[in-house]
């Protein structure tokens, strides 16, 4: 027989036990924003298509390493917000602070790589920038952009709240929503690293 020693495990079992991470407002957000990106996926897959070669050129001017690079630091990131979701439950603040600061930092990396690949394509020249590929590249890899600063406003408050001392003003719903949301961005850029770079 096994003998709880912590009172609060027992606890975050029955608080897990089928337990929605989030608020129902949430869901209805991000079913709306995987909605549109479906639509984008769809639009890419529908012009790739109808003009394969020119997708296939603009595809072998992109870097598979940097594409890459950005992946695993979203994918690094989202682990780290995990860590950091785990230890705010058990109530482990100084850890949780740091395990947030590792994902805002991992997500500032892409935000770096992403403003490096940028800059390389556009000092390439308009002649190359021409045609559909780094039209829709740019457009939708720049709103991915902007949901990731978003995210990352939103890890930046959940460390806040993190710091010793500091005033728990957000429950576990909350950071629960902030965890999911940072998740669909990592899972709809797989998915754009997948066709962009792969595909």
């Amino acid at each position: 027989m096994t003998v709880e020693t912590d009172p609060r495990a027992s606890t975050h079992r029955r608080r897990t036990a089928g337990h929605v991470p989030g608020e129902a407002e949430l869901w209805i957000f991000i079913l709306g924003d995987l909605t549109v990106f479906g639509v984008f996926f769809t639009i890419w897959g529908w012009n790739y298509a109808q003009n394969p070669a020119l997708f296939e050129l603009g595809r072998a001017s992109m870097s598979q390493s940097i594409g890459l690079a950005e992946t695993l630091t979203l994918i690094s990131s989202s682990a780290a917000v995990v860590i950091a979701l785990t230890h705010a439950r058990w109530e482990q603040w100084s850890r949780a602070y740091r395990s947030y600061l590792a994902a805002i930092g991992f997500g500032a990396v892409f935000v770096i790589l992403k403003a490096i690949e940028y800059s390389r394509h556009l000092s390439v020249g308009s002649h190359t920038l021409a045609g559909e590929f780094f039209m829709y590249y740019f457009v939708f890899t720049g709103i991915h952009l902007l949901h990731v600063l978003v995210g990352l406003l939103g890890l930046s408050a959940a460390a806040r709240s993190m710091r010793p001392h500091a005033p728990r003003r957000y429950g576990t719903a909350l950071l629960e929503g902030i965890g999911v949301y940072w998740h669909m961005v990592d899972v709809l850029w797989v998915v754009l690293f997948s066709l962009i770079y792969l595909i």
